[in-house]
Parts: C-alpha cells; structure tokens; sequence
C-alpha cells in the first residue's frame, strides 16, 4: 500500500509539474535564440530530464554550444558558466563539456566556472592528459598560480607517457617564471591545430595576434629600459625601441596598457585584476 501511495504521489507530481510547463507557453520570449538568459536550478534541470543527469549535462552542453558566440555580453558568459558546471556536475566524464569550457570560459571573463568544469573532468577523466593540461595553462595564465600549473602539469604528464618529458620541462618552466606570452601562444598554437571549427580557429588566432603584440611591446619595453634605465610614461613612448615601428592592433578591441610597474599589459586582463 506504501508502494501505491508513493507511485501515486509522483505521479501527481509530475503531472502538475507538465501542467506547470504547459502555462508558460502563452509568456513573451526573448526574440533572439542566439542569448543566454536563464539558468534553472540543478534540481529542476534533472526533472525536465526525466532524471537522467547524462540528458541532463548534454542538454547544458548543447545550449552553451548553439548560442552564436558573436552575440555574446557578459551575462551570455556568465549564464554558460553556470550551464557548463551544471553538465560538470552531473557527467564529469563530458568531452565536448571540458573542451568548450577551456576553450571559451576563462578568455571571457570566466575563469572559476572554467576550472571549475576542467577540475570535475581531470579527476574523473584518469587516463586523459588534456583537461589536467587545459586545468594547468589556466592556472598559470589567469589565476597566476605557477605552484598549481606546476602540479597540474606533472599530472598531465603522468597520463601521457608520448608527451612526459615535454610536460615536465613545462611544469618546471611554470614553477620557475610568470606570465610569459611565448607560452600562451603555442597553447593557443595546438589549439588551432587540433580543432575543425573554422569560427573557433578565427578566434583562436585573433587571441594569438593579440598575445604577437603584447610580446613586441615587451620587448621595446626591455629595450626602453637598457636605454633610459626606468619605464615609459605612456605606451606612445615604446615605438622606435625594439623591433617596434608602430603600436600593435588587438584583434579582439581590448588594446594594450602599461601597468604600475611600467610593463606592458592586456587591457581586459587589467580590468579584470583590480575587479577582483
């Protein structure tokens, strides 16, 4: 009789919860497909899957990838952040989950959901070297956690006996130096190279051109010091020194600045800095 009555209330449950749906259909909608807006709670997720999580993660997972990535605000990043911990959360075994997030989350604004999906899938995804690696650059590039990179790359190694010796010599070079844009650039590099995705290798290779810039404007920077012994005032000041004849364009619009210590900077990464 406990068996009926509990089969009976869940059959009252999910009936109200599909007449619940049903009422929405007459609500206005946002116009747009391509916009990322609503994020519903992990809970409700799993019962629109049937209590599936796998339908669950692939249902996040197609709503990040078919959003039109030339659209995209803040909030359409912030929102896929939420979506790709949620997959994470409930398939951390999801390739395309990790490979997005790497791909897109942290260079927009997102770094913590980023790691977040990328730390769920190298621990749950042993025997793959790529998000323990993609865990490591990240560490390295945006949270400036050169004992993390250093770690996470050695286990990237460990998963990849091919590639080992190459991993550890990074690891080492991680433990060893900072922000260094040569590094960025070949990451970005195999990137390129191992995706099919003409959209993402345009984006892909604009980050790239933007890092060739940041990398010139170092060097005139050096090259600016050897001379005058302090840092250029303005970023104006650097041109004729080095290799550099005129101020590199950012593919992507941010634009470069020089931080207090009279190095050279992306603009958005400086943003983001002293937001935090």
């Amino acid at each position: 009789m406990t068996v009926l009555r509990l089969l009976c209330v869940c059959v009252l449950g999910w009936t109200v919860f599909s007449w619940a749906n049903l009422q929405l259909r007459d609500y206005p909608r946002v116009d747009s497909d391509d916009l990322l807006r609503v994020r519903l709670p992990r809970l409700v997720q799993l019962a629109y899957s049937t209590g599936d999580p796998w339908l669950a993660a692939n249902l996040n997972v197609f709503r990040s990838i078919v959003a039109d990535g030339h659209t995209r605000e803040k909030e359409n990043y912030r929102v896929q952040g939420q979506l790709q911990m949620d997959a994470a959360f409930f398939n951390p075994l999801h390739e395309d989950n990790y490979y997005l997030a790497a791909a897109m989350l942290p260079w927009n604004g997102q770094v913590e959901a980023g790691q977040d999906v990328l730390l769920r899938a190298s621990n749950a995804r042993q025997w793959d070297m790529w998000p323990a690696f993609y865990y490591a650059f990240n560490a390295m590039y945006f949270e400036r956690d050169m004992a993390k990179a250093g770690q996470w790359a050695e286990i990237a190694a460990t998963r990849n006996p091919r590639n080992a010796p190459a991993l550890r010599a990074m690891a080492s070079a991680w433990y060893e130096r900072g922000d260094d844009p040569r590094v960025a650039m070949e990451i970005l590099e195999k990137m390129f190279e191992d995706s099919r995705d003409e959209n993402f290798r345009a984006l892909v290779s604009a980050r790239y051109r933007r890092l060739q810039g940041l990398l010139a404007l170092r060097e005139a920077v050096a090259d600016y010091r050897s001379r005058h012994g302090g840092t250029p005032r303005q970023i104006e000041q650097l041109i004729g020194y080095g290799a550099l004849q005129a101020l590199p364009d950012d593919p992507l619009g941010a634009g470069y600045v020089l931080d207090a210590g009279g190095q050279v900077q992306l603009a958005d990464h400086m943003t983001k800095q002293k937001q935090q």
